[in-house]
């Protein structure tokens, strides 16, 4: 396996995982459980590692971390608007 493929892995994984809670948190309306700070960070997180694939043209990185900066989003979103 080349090392583009565990990338793009590597992206596809990380990136749907949030795609759910995303789903559930606007499906539900329920944030109770979900610590802004940790989602904030997390969103911060994403969104310098986008910075970073794009500054390095890293098409795994940044087509993930395109996906997972809009979950984040929409999670935070979520969190202070269902408060």
């Amino acid at each position: 396996m080349t090392p583009l493929y565990v990338g793009y892995a590597a992206a596809i994984l990380g990136t749907i995982c949030w795609i759910p809670q995303a789903l559930q948190v606007w499906r539900t309306r329920d944030t109770r459980s979900l610590s802004l700070v940790a989602q904030v960070l997390f969103l911060v997180t994403v969104t310098l590692w986008l910075i970073y694939g794009l500054m390095i043209v890293d098409w795994p990185l940044i087509l993930a971390n395109i996906v997972s900066v809009t979950a984040m989003i929409a999670i935070v979103t979520a969190k202070l608007k269902f408060k």
